[in-house]
């Protein structure tokens, strides 16, 4: 791992670990649907203007097993222009784990309603910034 992405997590769950759960839980609803993301699909009211906390989402689940990438694809994030970013979907056979991750840091296990979703899933025009 790199020392510096171990860092941030450490900072992130020591000082401020509400963003970062939040942003996993949102992650992980998406990704129990059976859709794939990217950490551009997290909304502003989630990132809160922290531009660093979507990859630290995704590579915290990624490095505990419970997703697992796709490749690569163009950024569907207006602020992005287009840059390369990794697709990630739920890992196989983690469905269950993943509803006792979400079970155990205080979120509802159940997958919300499907419009909300696509609401979480679909890109925004709008800065995290």
């Amino acid at each position: 791992m790199n020392p510096d992405f171990a860092r941030a997590i450490v900072l992130k769950v020591a000082f401020k670990p509400e963003p970062l759960r939040r942003a996993q839980a949102a992650l992980l609803y998406v990704a129990m649907t059976g859709q794939s993301f990217t950490a551009d699909c997290l909304p502003g009211e989630i990132v809160a203007g922290d531009t660093k906390l979507p990859g630290l989402a995704v590579g915290t689940l990624a490095r505990i097993g419970l997703i697992q990438s796709l490749g690569f694809t163009r950024s569907p994030s207006l602020t992005r222009h287009g840059s390369w970013v990794q697709r990630w979907r739920l890992a196989d056979g983690k469905d269950s784990t993943a509803k006792t991750w979400l079970k155990r840091n205080g979120f509802d296990a159940t997958v919300p309603a499907e419009r909300q979703l696509d609401l979480l899933a679909a890109p925004t025009p709008f800065p995290r910034n």
